[in-house]
């Protein structure tokens, strides 16, 4: 009688032990828009310098390669980014620059800056498989401000534990009926995102590599986005990345947009 006793009470224990560790997990357990916040934090920085190739692939397997470096700032009224292409010959100098909600491009066969309609920064990228937009989202706007993040679960990604994000546009402008986004669960990066149209159609695939640690901040230093209607995909690679600079607020103005390189 006893060890009936005993038993019971052993078995009471382990049942409220298991519960409570439930509720635990499920009161641990992030929102959407907590993880987006992370994935904000861990991939925008005060400032950033970086240096990147841009390697375009068709669809028949044509490649073209560019070189570009990037600047990039956090602001009050807005994120701050200047991108100038270096080589080939045909778009040296090219410049872009956005501004919180403004853009300009500077053409070096112009010879002056021009203006960028808030609507055309949905188009390419200066030829590749990424808009504007998504180059500003992954390069210094984040995800917050244009979607509303909810958590459809985990997963395990390319033996990389994720939190999986549906992410739907707060803008109906927007290019994407919605996202699908795996963040790696240890760094806070976007490991995958997949973008959704119309009929549930993926549009575009991008896919993150080779993480690692510089100067305290994880990076992916190879990004792939491939464009599923096209057939074609940009691979951009990172040749150097610095967050301990300080920039000056005059860089990111169409003078220095102007004055080419």
């Amino acid at each position: 009688m006893q060890n009936f006793s005993v038993w019971k009470v052993t078995l009471l224990v382990l049942v409220v032990g298991l519960l409570s560790f439930v509720s635990y997990g499920v009161w641990a357990a992030p929102s959407g828009s907590e993880v987006l916040a992370n994935v904000d934090q861990a991939m925008k920085a005060e400032s950033k310098v970086m240096s990147q190739t841009m390697t375009l692939i068709t669809a028949s397997g044509q490649q073209r390669t560019r070189e570009l470096q990037m600047w990039s700032k956090q602001n009050p009224s807005g994120d701050q980014m200047l991108a100038r292409f270096l080589a080939p010959a045909d778009v040296r100098g090219t410049g872009i620059l956005m501004n919180a909600e403004d853009m300009w491009l500077y053409l070096p066969a112009l010879g002056r800056v021009r203006r960028v309609a808030s609507h055309a920064k949905k188009g390419s990228f200066m030829g590749s498989d990424l808009s504007y937009d998504d180059m500003e989202q992954l390069g210094s706007k984040g995800f917050c401000q244009d979607f509303e993040a909810s958590l459809l679960g985990e997963e395990v990604l390319e033996g990389a534990d994720t939190y999986l994000l549906q992410l739907r546009p707060v803008n109906e402008d927007s290019d994407y009926l919605y996202l699908k986004m795996w963040v790696d669960r240890q760094v806070w990066l976007p490991r995958k995102i997949e973008y959704f149209g119309e009929k549930d159609t993926v549009l575009k695939v991008l896919t993150t590599w080779d993480l690692q640690q510089i100067e305290g901040r994880w990076v992916a230093q190879q990004m792939i986005m491939e464009d599923r209607q096209k057939g074609s995909k940009t691979v951009l690679d990172v040749q150097e990345v610095s967050f301990a600079v300080e920039l000056d607020d005059a860089l990111f103005s169409t003078r220095t947009l102007e004055r080419g390189l």
